[in-house]
């Protein structure tokens, strides 16, 4: 059997030329490697990073990433970005205070870092929005929530508390040092337990590694402290963030297994919170690890699915009413997508 062949005259030769082989289609642009990171300048001249990821017509979400994270740790969230952009989220976040690309400052406060960030939304001209935080975001998250509680969609806290400053935090043997001592190692300081359900991420260990790296290694800082300690001192400082004039609706997502929260009473968030309607996602047996586990619900709430919970049955992702979520697990559903 003869091979189907035919002939292209090229350069003056005669070439034969397997037309069974499939046509490539090139690119007509580059693939990206991920949000670019941009720059303002505060009044002072003080450089504010921050990154703008998403239709910029789509709903406006700040988050803020976990303690001692740089701008780039929105890149944790990736692995959910078809969903982020179906549901037409738009994600900015602003990089704080001595992490990354953002040098340091020992002056500066949270109310600092909230400026910052309206300094970025009236650059972006966004007017309304949506906050996320997550684990030591969370105090940041509930800082520009109470100076802009009317500009506010919603307000979201995952892995978190009302307040990150108190008790032993602030005491002589804080843990501030033990997080000293991992900075010079990221594979240990992001390290995420063996039996994370995260390692079902492909890449999302590695990229963690990486955030690590660039948070406390970006400037040639080489792991210095003093940062991650101004940080630590800032929650004490801080306290308990007055949430009163806060209407929006508000969504806490806590693991009752977090180890590195502790026990915690949930429903102190309804006080914290008293002019908002609160719903709390309360995930029995699952630890700190929540805040991207269920970021497909949390995205969902984002863009106001709100009174919904998704879950996997037979295979199948579907939203079903709050109020029917216990008797479908019990069914045996799961909770979230079904890739889980």
């Amino acid at each position: 059997m003869f091979k189907a062949v035919k002939w292209a005259l090229m350069l003056g030769l005669l070439i034969e030329v397997d037309a069974n082989a499939a046509a490539v289609e090139f690119p007509q642009k580059f693939d990206e490697l991920g949000p670019t990171v941009q720059r303002i300048e505060a009044p002072e001249g003080r450089p504010i990073h921050f990154i703008d990821d998403g239709d910029p017509l789509g709903q406006a979400v700040v988050f803020t990433g976990g303690l001692g994270t740089s701008v780039r740790a929105i890149r944790l969230l990736d692995f959910l970005q078809t969903l982020r952009s179906d549901l037409g989220l738009r994600f900015i976040t602003v990089e704080r205070n001595g992490f990354g690309q953002t040098p340091f400052d020992p002056s500066l406060t949270m109310t600092n870092f909230s400026e910052d960030v309206e300094r970025v939304l009236a650059h972006l001209k966004v007017k309304k929005f949506s906050v996320f935080g997550i684990s030591g975001g969370g105090p940041y998250t509930q800082k520009i929530a109470s100076r802009n509680p009317e500009r506010l969609h919603s307000v979201h806290l995952a892995a978190t508390a009302p307040s990150l400053g108190g008790g032993q935090r602030c005491s002589a043997d804080s843990p501030a040092s033990a997080y000293r001592d991992l900075l010079r190692y990221p594979m240990k300081f992001f390290a995420f337990e063996s039996d994370s359900p995260m390692h079902q991420v492909t890449g999302f260990q590695d990229t963690a590694f990486d955030e690590g790296a660039r948070a406390h290694f970006m400037r040639g800082q080489l792991a210095d402290p003093m940062p991650l300690d101004h940080e630590i001192k800032l929650y004490c400082q801080e306290g308990l963030i007055d949430m009163s004039p806060v209407k929006a609706p508000v969504f806490v997502y806590a693991g009752l297994s977090d180890a590195v929260l502790g026990a915690q009473s949930l429903e102190v968030w309804r006080d914290v919170f008293p002019q908002a309607a609160v719903t709390i996602r309360a995930y029995p047996d699952e630890g700190h690890d929540i805040q991207y586990r269920h970021l497909d619900q949390i995205l969902l709430d984002l863009a106001g699915y709100g009174d919904q919970t998704l879950v996997c049955k037979k295979g199948i992702a579907e939203l079903i009413p709050n109020s029917s979520t216990k008797a479908v697990l019990k069914q045996g559903a799961q909770l979230g997508l079904c890739a889980w």
